[in-house]
């Protein structure tokens, strides 16, 4: 119980019951908001740290994504946003498995904390997605990085052609088996 429902369980009269509640009203009611004050900018400035460390990883060139993070920090009351399920409760094994045994309640910006910092960055503290993505084929790019030219497509064009038909297509020979071959005549003939 606390002060206040202890002076209401006291015998006392009304009139003194609610003089002693004001007066501990009027001394607690200033702490409490001074605390929830400082608890608030402690809370923002903490939050701002964060924002600016996820700049640091590179995304100082993303406002919006700053913007969202600063509001999904600062809107945090620490109470679940989600339950993470087991691995059992998913199904999943081997491979696939994530190493939970249990059950996770998480608020949403903790699940957004955890997300950052799993990201992958390098000694220098900046991200490596970049880095990942040179690891990978160019993916029929000229070595070059411009634009193929037209012989280049046109091959390409013709492979994919062929291997689509199972046989080698030449359009203007099929087209004249099909439909014979047009003659243009000039008017007045």
């Amino acid at each position: 119980m606390g002060y206040i429902e202890d002076i209401q369980a006291m015998e006392l009269s009304d009139e003194t019951k609610q003089a002693l509640i004001t007066a501990h009203r009027a001394e607690v009611d200033p702490l409490r908001e001074t605390n929830q004050s400082l608890t608030a900018q402690s809370k923002k400035e903490r939050v701002e740290q964060e924002v600016q460390k996820l700049a640091s990883l590179g995304f100082a060139e993303t406002p919006g994504l700053l913007k969202f993070t600063r509001r999904v920090l600062l809107s945090d009351d620490e109470e679940p946003g989600a339950v993470l399920l087991s691995d059992s409760e998913m199904g999943l094994s081997g491979d696939n498995s994530t190493g939970s045994a249990g059950r996770e309640e998480i608020s949403v910006a903790g699940t957004l904390r955890k997300f950052i910092e799993l990201l992958p960055t390098n000694e220098q503290g900046k991200l490596m997605l970049s880095d990942q993505a040179s690891i990978l084929e160019a993916h029929g790019r000229p070595e070059d990085g411009g634009e193929p030219n037209e012989d280049e497509k046109a091959a390409e064009h013709q492979a994919r052609t062929t291997r689509l038909a199972g046989r080698p297509v030449d359009r203007a020979t099929s087209r004249s088996k099909r439909y014979g071959t047009a003659t243009v005549t000039a008017g007045g003939e």
